[in-house]
């Protein structure tokens, strides 16, 4: 019988279904009572199907989902032992895991956003469940209540990334959008967009519940690059996981060409940004990564997937970024670096020794975080002017915050990719000559050139594209200072095999090599090959290395 009750409830039940509303409205308690009181893994599909049919009442739809989770928890091992993986278990408590996840996903819509509370009770047609999301906040493990909303990870189509990383168990894989910090010193370093950090909702069932009470359960959000298992009642279960879908979800829709080229071409229009990629965790090593030019950070997207991911590095990195508008000269792109580490290396205490990873001009930026030139980046621009300039200008005017500055000793090792250390020859091509001469710099450094002497700087061979000929002074100063912390260079060939006579089409073998590098890897890849499979895997040795782990 589709309906039951009196011929007033039936004939409206009708009318329901004419208007085409039919499942959209609770049934009435008797029906539900009887829809409820299933046991089975076939009758909890059910439940899932009609639960989804509960438009009009998220607490009829929340019972429903909850009774199918406590249905397909009771199939499961909650009594005690270590499960290692979820693929090893019979085709029964398979099939409750998925059940349970369904269920966490519908329920957890309920603690997100406005929507949350510490603790929730569904009740209806007898049933009654009182869900506890009040979960203390430490690393790894996050209440719903940080997220604005969230999207379950199998929704998110599979594009943009080389390689989608999940892992099977038990919980329910998120993309999460999350919300920003309160505090306005932490909003600094975060996006407007929040984090990329995966998060797994778990459902757990508390014991039976005592006659006419409801039954107890908790939500929790786990981050699986911190946390890889749970408990279930007093079983250890591998925990689910999607690191991917965060990554593509809010990053899918950015128009990374039109930020670049107005970086590139109208710098003063964007300024630089210094952004965690996930909550800060004072654990993690911080690993910065730092775009080159006409680039912007989304081309990291392949990097952060992949090692993030790896099983050996989860939880011990803390994925950072840096945009600048690559059209503004070198020497102040690195400055605006050194200062942005600055405040974020104040305002955390001084965290772990960070790792810098800088692709082609990135890497010079990178680079000049790591050397203490003294005196010999400033003279070697104003030569026989220096000391007057130096006499006139106050400490703090932009040109000596450019170029008179100390080695950052938090940053504890950093690794090249594509780095033209002596500048490219690409620079000088007439078409690029052509091309620089439609840049603009922003007004915070033109005015700053009025205090220099005009016969000691040109506008025109101020920006970035002109800065990396191999005739700017500058790559002969820093090959004279010292880098002050281990490093390594990873080099493209373009498959050619012919290195030290390779190139990776835009810097030459000459320029990226350093002689003091503790590693250098060739890869078979163009200038792009910050995301070659064999660089990705360079980094994650180096990135071991670092952390004291064998490979």
């Amino acid at each position: 019988m589709l309906f039951s009750g009196s011929p007033v409830s039936l004939v409206a039940g009708l009318a329901l279904c004419l208007l085409g509303s039919c499942g959209t409205v609770p049934p009435p308690a008797g029906q539900a009572a009887a829809e409820l009181q299933g046991n089975t893994l076939a009758s909890a599909d059910v439940l899932l199907k009609k639960a989804r049919r509960h438009t009009t009442s998220q607490e009829v739809a929340a019972v429903y989902q909850m009774r199918a989770a406590e249905i397909a928890w009771s199939a499961l091992d909650t009594d005690g032992g270590d499960i290692k993986d979820v693929r090893q278990l019979d085709k029964t408590q398979r099939h409750a895991l998925r059940i349970i996840a369904a269920a966490t996903e519908g329920v957890a819509v309920n603690f997100i956003g406005s929507k949350y509370q510490p603790e929730k009770q569904f009740s209806h047609a007898g049933y009654s469940y009182r869900v506890s999301a009040a979960i203390a906040p430490r690393p790894g493990v996050y209440p719903f209540a940080r997220l604005e909303s969230a999207q379950p990870a199998r929704e998110v189509k599979r594009t943009l990334c080389r390689n989608w990383h999940v892992e099977e168990g038990v919980g329910a894989p998120f993309s999460p959008v999350w919300k920003r910090p309160e505090d306005p010193q932490v909003q600094r370093f975060v996006s407007s967009r929040s984090y990329l950090e995966p998060i797994t909702g778990v459902l757990e069932f508390g014991g039976p519940a005592k006659p006419g009470a409801p039954r107890r359960a908790s939500l929790t959000g786990y981050d699986p690059t911190a946390v890889s298992r749970v408990n279930l009642g007093r079983t250890g279960y591998p925990l689910a996981a999607d690191f991917t879908a965060p990554i593509v979800a809010q990053t899918a829709d950015i128009k990374e060409f039109k930020i670049a080229l107005t970086g590139l071409v109208h710098p003063g229009a964007l300024d630089s940004k210094l952004m965690l990629l996930e909550p800060y965790d004072p654990g993690r090593i911080p690993l910065l990564l730092v775009h080159g030019l006409n680039s912007h950070p989304r081309m990291w997207r392949d990097v952060i997937n992949d090692l993030r991911a790896d099983p050996k590095l989860r939880g011990r990195y803390q994925f950072m970024i840096f945009y600048y508008p690559t059209g503004w000269p070198i020497t102040y792109s690195s400055m605006r670096l050194r200062e942005e580490l600055a405040a974020f290396e104040d305002h955390f205490n001084h965290p772990k020794k960070m790792v810098l990873v800088g692709h082609s001009m990135g890497g010079l930026l990178s680079r000049m975080q790591v050397i203490s030139p003294g005196r010999k980046l400033w003279d070697g621009r104003f030569g026989k002017d220096a000391d007057k300039l130096d006499t006139k200008l106050p400490s703090d005017h932009l040109t000596k915050r450019m170029a008179l500055f100390s080695a950052n000793p938090d940053i504890g090792r950093q690794i090249y990719i594509c780095t033209p250390h002596r500048g490219s020859g690409l620079a000088d091509l007439s078409l690029t000559s052509w091309f620089v001469k439609i840049l603009s710099l922003p007004t915070t450094i033109t005015s700053a050139l009025i205090d220099i002497p005009s016969n000691l700087v040109s506008q025109g061979t101020l920006n970035s594209v002109s800065g990396l000929s191999p005739s700017n002074p500058l790559y002969k100063e820093l090959d004279q200072i010292p880098i002050q912390t281990p490093h390594h260079s990873i080099i493209g060939d373009r498959g050619r095999g012919d290195t030290p006579h390779s190139s990776d089409g835009v810097v030459p073998y000459w320029s990226s090599r350093l002689s003091t590098a503790e590693s250098e890897k060739i890869v078979p890849d163009s200038h792009g090959a910050y995301d070659d499979p064999q660089a990705i895997l360079e980094l994650r040795r180096i990135l071991l290395l670092n952390a004291g782990i064998t490979n």
